[in-house]
């Protein structure tokens, strides 16, 4: 067992995830560790903004006809909350065990300032396509920084004294690798990921609310046409598509962590129909609302 894998399996005996699947938030804001321990087929899933980091296991993703593989040598970008579809490979004996860590905004603007200030906003500009997800190389160098933030998390005092520069090291070498463009993106208030996002950001804080497609784009200070190419590109649905994932995934989450009746989970997330609800949420996870726990791990 290689060093940050034992470091990993340590870390979910500390925060009482050696016995269980789920998720849990640790002492450093922003990080959550996860494990899961049983393989699940391709099943739509929720991911909020950030970076995924796994020490065991690994993921294959689908973004419609776009396929990616995230390991314990890529990690994966997410620039936009996103509903993937996942297929998971874990087992009780080799369970899945990875970070999640949320964008420091903040810190992520600073280092691109920083980087622009000194001539290489060349490496900020190598975008090659517009979507907000992407799977990138792991390097010896983010490696050993996530050793040290894996040792860091053990300790509550480590964790508030070492762990924000230890993130401000990762996100400086992640915007350095070959899908820093998107970091860059992200904190840039003119390019077309970052007026996507905003328009994301709102879908998700009012997904149960009628959604006019006109207000989004003024919203995004677009056009309807530019806004229905840029939001394509860059989520690879068409809004109203999207939307719909969104309100399903909130659903599933719903139905299986509080519990609560289709349905009402139904009504919540902005269904007028009952009927379609349930049509809509067998066709996108393939089973039907009854058997939502039975669908996979909730995201």
């Amino acid at each position: 067992m290689n060093n940050t894998v034992s470091l990993a399996t340590s870390l979910c005996e500390l925060y009482g995830l050696d016995k269980q699947i789920g998720r849990v938030d640790t002492c450093l804001p922003g990080v959550r560790l996860f494990r899961i321990n049983k393989y699940h087929k391709v099943t739509p899933q929720m991911y909020q903004q950030g970076v995924v980091i796994i020490f065991q296991g690994n993921k294959v993703g689908h973004l419609n006809d776009y396929r990616f593989e995230y390991d314990t040598e890529h990690c994966l970008i997410v620039a936009t909350p996103y509903p993937i579809a996942c297929e998971t490979f874990a087992s009780e004996e080799s369970p899945l065990i990875g970070i999640d860590i949320g964008f420091d905004l903040t810190v992520i603007q600073q280092l691109v300032e920083l980087i622009e200030q000194h001539g290489a906003a060349d490496i900020l500009r190598a975008e090659q396509n517009g979507r907000g997800v992407a799977a990138a190389r792991i390097t010896p160098d983010i490696t050993s920084c996530m050793t040290r933030l894996l040792k860091a998390l053990h300790s509550p005092l480590d964790s508030k004294v070492l762990g924000p520069q230890i993130l401000r090291e990762f996100f400086y070498l992640l915007l350095q690798g070959e899908q820093g463009y998107l970091l860059a993106q992200y904190c840039k208030q003119d390019s077309a990921l970052s007026r996507v996002s905003k328009v994301i950001n709102h879908v998700q804080a009012h997904y149960e609310q009628k959604l006019a497609i006109d207000e989004l784009a003024d919203m995004a200070g677009m056009s309807v046409s530019s806004f229905h190419r840029a939001f394509k590109q860059v989520v690879t649905d068409p809004p109203l598509q999207y939307i719909k994932k969104i309100r399903l995934n909130k659903a599933r989450t719903l139905m299986v962590q509080d519990r609560m009746p289709a349905n009402v989970a139904a009504v919540k997330v902005g269904y007028e129909s009952a009927t379609q609800f349930s049509r809509e949420f067998k066709r996108y996870f393939g089973l039907p609302p009854s058997k939502a726990a039975d669908i996979g791990f909730v995201q």
